[in-house]
């Protein structure tokens, strides 16, 4: 076997490993979710009282994330990915056998412990370890996992289990898919393992000290921009998933199918604009324009729907051709950011940029909720187009983080 088909075989597990991972991930993310009714009623609690549970979830993640970086540079990515997929499985699975509301609030706190350290983790994985002329496609599989991950929550465990078995075997079974995961990834943990140390080793002004090391990346410009750039994209997730479905509604009166499918054909549409723009940005290396004419796209056609009175099956076209391009953005802007990291940092930034992630994801429900109690319902429309197009500025910066830390 030649060199290069072994790297090739390589690169296939590794991306695949990492893709699955990422997947379990976002997976857990919406375990709870589809699962609301069942356990408001098993509980008597409040649709607030659930809520909650979300929140401290991606509080915790959101801050936990940006110190999960410093443990994945200096001890090792693979160590930390398997602790992601054991702590998250084994959190959910316990899950299932809680006696009360209250339980599942610590075991909330402890599977955020576990999706923490995905992104540097991941990224710091792939980054290093895929080779230059496949990393655009390495990070769209990533992407697409995670993608994959919101859709397949609702069919494994309610459709697949709970509405037949009840929602606490729906969670002892999710859990357990993780475990096998843990085992697969154990099995093949050779070809992920970043020794303990190699950073420090390779770059040696990476060995200063985390907090200082923060200050440092706290006046980045183009980190900082690419910070803001998760945040704002992360906020105009949870306003389609979570809001849009009721606006389309509220707007047309269209039948609850009908409204769904508007957000089943962007989620569709996003997961293989994903693939699309890993293969795009390994053939065009012109990265900073492919996300930007996404993000200019995807922010136009939103700004069509938000303002212009159209029939609804043309509303789902323009919502699946929104979500494609802005599906295309993804590798591109992963690239950019890696770019603009400095040597023997990447899981540290990583952990950080993405934390921006939970931000978004954390504050989004405050202003949509308050649109939607308004009866601003198209502006929610406008409100994601604004926040696609703010994060033109943050990728124009992040081009600009990239040249610099090039030419150094």
């Amino acid at each position: 076997m030649t060199k290069a088909a072994s790297t090739g075989q390589n690169d296939t597990l590794i991306i695949g490993l990492v893709g699955f991972a990422h997947l379990l991930s976002h997976f857990y993310q919406f375990a709870l979710g589809p699962l609301f009714p069942l356990l408001r009623d098993e509980f008597s609690v409040s649709y607030t009282a659930l809520g909650l549970i979300i929140t401290l979830f991606y509080g915790v993640s959101g801050i936990c994330q940006a110190f999960a970086g410093i443990i994945v540079d200096r001890y090792g990515a693979d160590r930390l990915l398997l602790f992601g997929v054991a702590t998250m499985s084994t959190s959910v699975f316990f899950m299932g056998l809680a006696p009360s509301y209250w339980v599942l609030l610590p075991l909330a706190v402890i599977s955020a412990l576990g999706n923490c350290v995905f992104h540097p983790a991941d990224l710091s994985i792939l980054s290093e370890k895929i080779s230059p002329q496949r990393i655009g496609r390495a990070f769209a599989v990533h992407g697409f996992g995670g993608t994959c991950g919101y859709f397949l929550a609702p069919v494994v465990i309610y459709y697949g289990v709970a509405s037949f078995a009840g929602w606490r075997a729906g969670l002892m079974v999710a859990g357990g898919i993780g475990w096998l995961a843990v085992l697969w990834i154990y099995r093949n943990r050779a070809v992920l393992r970043m020794p303990q140390g190699r950073h420090q080793e390779q770059a040696p002004e990476a060995a200063t000290p985390s907090v200082e090391f923060y200050k440092t990346l706290l006046t980045n410009k183009a980190l900082m921009a690419a910070f803001a750039y998760f945040a704002f994209v992360a906020a105009a997730g949870v306003g389609m998933q979570a809001f849009s479905v009721t606006a389309f509604v509220e707007i047309y009166n269209a039948p609850l199918y009908l409204a769904t499918a508007g957000l089943t054909a962007y989620l569709g549409a996003t997961a293989v604009g994903i693939i699309a723009g890993g293969e795009l940005a390994d053939r065009f290396p012109r990265h900073a324009l492919i996300a930007t004419t996404g993000l200019i796209v995807g922010a136009s056609l939103m700004s069509v729907v938000a303002l212009v009175a159209l029939p609804m099956t043309v509303i789902i076209g323009l919502l699946a051709c929104a979500g494609f391009f802005i599906g295309i953005t993804s590798p591109s802007r992963d690239i950019l950011v890696r770019g603009a990291t400095p040597a023997g940092a990447t899981g540290k930034v990583f952990g950080f940029v993405y934390s921006g992630l939970d931000l978004g994801s954390a504050t989004a429900p405050l202003l949509f909720g308050s649109l939607m109690d308004g009866g601003q319902f198209r502006i929610v429309f406008l409100a994601i187009a604004i926040m696609y197009a703010m994060g033109i500025f943050s990728v124009l910066q992040l081009k600009r983080g990239a040249r610099s830390v090039a030419a150094e």
